[in-house]
């Protein structure tokens, strides 16, 4: 029976020995997939700051087209009201003028 151990645990050291390779092995790629799940987890995060960056320029080139368009707006309404003022200085200036021609004399 000694003989037929033999070539068995001939057999079962091959075996171990493969078991302890395959075991390092996998103890490798978990540890690869670990850092390639950080480096995705990294990578997401920038993504969703770049997403959350574009919303903000967005936001942002929208409340600049509305501050122009509002600029615009009170644009127009200067000109109206420099044009009001205009005439009504123009409507009081002879008033005035009589009024100062008339106390005076």
């Amino acid at each position: 029976m000694s003989a037929s151990d033999s070539p068995q645990s001939e057999a079962e050291d091959p075996v171990a020995a493969a078991t302890e390779r395959l075991d390092a092995a996998i103890e490798r790629v978990s540890q690869r997939l670990t850092a390639l799940s950080l480096r995705v987890d990294h990578a997401v995060g920038e993504a969703d700051a770049a997403r959350d960056n574009d919303a903000d320029r967005t936001r942002l080139a929208d409340a600049l087209d509305a501050a122009r368009a509002r600029e615009a707006d009170l644009l127009i309404a200067i000109g109206e009201a420099e044009g009001a003022l205009d005439a009504a200085i123009a409507e009081l200036e002879p008033m005035v003028k009589a009024s100062e021609e008339g106390g005076a004399g």
